[in-house]
């Protein structure tokens, strides 16, 4: 059976959530359908298992950025915001599709190791916690 740009329009719609109707062969996926974070993730996971698609070269971040609002973006870059975005269109997912593997390099990049931003979130949220149940504790205990 030979996959055509209208059987890749159906499954997005079907996992996306979006009309039909506003699909072309070069629908930016983050600009033009407003997929993005979670939802992009989805997609690309339940796309590559639908059409036995090798990921291995797809880097998430070249395509779009994460859901929530992320108070450690602000002082360190995460991923999506080290790297110009690359467009996926319904297009490359045919390409995809037909030929069994993401068919998108990307260019030479570094980034930042790990999730520098993430931790930073965790200690200025988890570190008040922490300190306001040992403060609780304290003074439950008589300590202070």
């Amino acid at each position: 059976m030979t996959i055509n740009i209208e059987e890749i329009y159906a499954f997005l719609a079907e996992v996306g959530a979006v009309k039909k109707s506003k699909f072309h062969p070069e629908s930016d996926f983050v600009k033009e359908l407003g997929i993005e974070g979670d939802d992009f993730s989805e997609i690309i996971e339940c796309f590559a298992e639908k059409y036995g698609v090798d990921m291995r070269k797809y880097r998430w971040y070249f395509h779009h950025g994460e859901e929530g609002w992320n108070l450690g973006a602000l002082f360190i870059k995460p991923p999506y915001a080290q790297v110009q975005r690359i467009a996926v269109t319904p297009s490359i997912l045919l390409q995809a599709a037909i030929t069994k593997k993401w068919p998108q390099s990307h260019p030479e990049h570094k980034i930042v190791e790990g999730r520098p931003d993430i931790t930073l979130n965790n200690i200025l949220f988890v570190s008040p916690v922490v300190i306001g149940i040992l403060v609780w504790a304290a003074y439950k205990f008589g300590i202070i």
